[in-house]
């Protein structure tokens, strides 16, 4: 577009020269290609320098193979008309590594492969989110390019993991030592990713995939831990069982052994005297036999 200002620039002098040499109405009519190859000239040089810059970007101005240290935030600016402005993104970026095809930012097995200190192959899936920041814009793309993910990112991410990772066993990676793996890593990550002018937000251990003899033997351990949680439930409910059934046991024995002493000679007689008048006042003849013998009850036969 400056060429053309130019060349516009060009057409307007060459008609301002020419119509004083010759005259009407040519002289008229190279006086009107004057003034439009002026103003078009202005407009385009002026369109030239205008640059909008889209939300979420930031721009970086080139000027003869010299990077500008002031980045361009989102709207417009007008710059030197020979400067080139290269946009990069400051938006929040994620990265996934993935064993899932289609997930990652590669087709196909994207997963980490580390070892664990016990020398097993662990894969990993993860995923970052980070961000440029914008006013080292400039330097980033001096040092790195505009190609941030495939020079920086994607090779930190599997050199933090790698070596996090040697430090632990693979069984701890998979359950009790997750959280601090993951904290390590992203503590490392935000280290490196700081001296490039990156910001990282968030780290994310998306799955750990252990060997299958590892798997099984960690669905084993689990699945015997349920087994004795059961085994102590159930024992702990006999247990209550057999305390009630004690407990029980004990109170029927200390009723008995009330009653056994509140039952004397005297008040026995007085319940079989009371039982044999009950027998007697329905009809029935009791004989009863001197010294305390056993009586003898005749029923009456029915009519």
């Amino acid at each position: 577009m400056v060429l053309f200002a130019l060349l516009l620039f060009v057409i307007s002098a060459l008609a301002w020269r020419w119509k004083t040499k010759v005259g009407f109405p040519l002289s008229a009519r190279l006086a009107i290609a004057q003034w439009v190859g002026l103003t078009l000239g202005v407009i385009v040089l002026l369109g030239s320098m205008a640059v909008i810059v889209p939300p979420g970007q930031a721009g970086v101005q080139v000027l003869f193979g010299k990077v500008n240290p002031e980045p361009l935030p989102s709207g417009l600016h007008f710059i030197n008309p020979f400067a080139q402005v290269v946009e990069m993104e400051v938006r929040t970026r994620n990265y996934t590594m993935s064993t899932v095809g289609d997930e990652g930012q590669r087709r196909g097995d994207d997963s980490i492969s580390v070892i664990s200190s016990d020398g097993l192959t662990v894969k990993l899936d993860a995923t970052i989110f980070y961000s440029l920041q914008q006013a080292r814009l400039p330097e980033i793309y001096r040092t790195i390019g505009p190609d941030v993910e495939e020079r920086i990112v994607r090779s930190e991410i599997r050199a933090s993991l790698r070596d996090a990772a040697a430090a632990l066993t693979a069984t701890e990676l998979y359950t009790s030592k997750r959280q601090a793996f993951v904290d390590q890593v992203s503590k490392t990550l935000k280290a490196s990713f700081e001296a490039r002018g990156i910001s990282l937000e968030q780290m994310l251990l998306r799955n750990v995939l252990l060997p299958d003899q590892i798997t099984k033997a960690i669905n084993d351990k689990i699945s015997a831990d349920q087994d004795a949680q059961k085994m102590m439930f159930v024992l702990q409910k006999e247990k209550q069982e057999a305390e009630r059934k004690r407990i029980e046991a004990e109170g029927q024995a200390r009723a008995q052994q009330i009653v056994s002493q509140s039952l004397t000679p005297q008040i026995i007689e007085y319940q079989r005297i009371q039982a044999l008048r009950d027998i007697g006042a329905k009809g029935n003849l009791i004989i009863t036999p001197m010294g305390g013998a056993t009586p003898m009850i005749q029923v009456p036969a029915r009519k």
